[in-house]
């Protein structure tokens, strides 16, 4: 019996969302770091080698479009604690992170959490406003988070 229960809640804390899909199975597996000393979320990427969990993309729901210039990132729907974004908030660089969704569909990803447009400048030009969101690309909820787009 103790077996059985510690079985159900590791499945239960496998699969935390806040998105739950459509047949209650979490599509996505733990975020890895694959890289310890590479860029956070929101960071301008030429290369997934470069980002903290090896995924730097070039259509990062936070650019609000599809960009020439990637960002690193993680998925955030789901996939057990370490999809949580705030387990990356580096307070001696002032990064603190929140997950975005999509407007439309499941996904979600990491974005750098800001206050004004000029604390977005500092941490990536490519994505130069704070926004809480862009219309019918994503939303950030109550935070508001650097983008490519208004």
């Amino acid at each position: 019996m103790k077996i059985l229960a510690l079985l159900l809640t590791a499945s239960a804390l496998a699969c935390t969302t806040t998105t739950a899909p459509a047949d209650g199975q979490c599509p996505f597996s733990s975020p890895v770091v694959s890289n310890a000393n590479g860029l956070l979320h929101g960071v301008g990427c030429t290369d997934n080698s470069q980002c903290k969990y090896g995924t730097c993309t070039k259509s990062a729901m936070q650019q609000g479009k599809s960009s020439t210039t990637g960002v690193c990132t993680k998925q955030c729907s789901c996939g057990g604690p370490t999809s949580v974004c705030s387990n990356d908030n580096d307070d001696t660089k002032g990064l603190y992170f929140t997950c975005i969704k999509a407007a439309s569909g499941s996904g979600s990803e990491c974005g750098v959490t800001c206050k004004t447009d000029s604390d977005c400048g500092k941490i990536n030009p490519n994505q130069p406003f704070c926004v809480s969101g862009v219309t019918g690309v994503f939303t950030a909820g109550a935070q508001k988070v650097c983008s490519s787009k208004k």
